[in-house]
């Protein structure tokens, strides 16, 4: 019987674990701010992608973002901080959040969109643009 609910509760305390663990988008963000900001923005966004198992079959789309953030940091420079613009739960289980990283003479605004289908958040989306455009709220 001690063996019992010794495994019922190294179980339940392992499934809290899990669930305390799961990334929220904040905390996906932050790690792909911090991987950026380490000149590293080709893992960056294989991290960040990697969290959605739809982007395993969408290898030419995730090369042609790291691509594009090549040049952006060829143009501007590596960024050198970033600044939360906004957060915007769209839905229960859609999240929109808006940043800007700081680069020597230029900013560069990043809209990236989550999802929640169930239990756990996947980013979904990522844009990135030398452009103002995406700061507004979209509510």
């Amino acid at each position: 019987m001690k063996y019992m609910v010794v495994a019922f509760l190294v179980t339940a305390l392992s499934v809290g674990v899990c669930r305390a663990e799961a990334p929220t988008p904040e905390k996906i963000a932050a790690s792909f701010f911090e991987t950026v900001m380490k000149g590293d923005a080709p893992k960056a966004v294989d991290n960040f992608f990697s969290l959605n198992p739809i982007f395993k079959e969408k290898t030419q789309q995730v090369q042609l973002v790291k691509s594009q953030l090549g040049t952006v940091s060829q143009l501007y420079g590596s960024p050198f901080a970033v600044e939360v613009v906004s957060v915007e739960e769209l839905t229960p289980s859609v999240q929109r959040r808006v940043y800007v990283t700081k680069h020597e003479w230029i900013a560069v605004t990043w809209e990236m969109y989550f999802y929640k289908p169930r239990e756990a958040w996947v980013p979904i989306q990522l844009l990135f643009a030398d452009q103002f455009q995406v700061i507004g709220r979209k509510k």
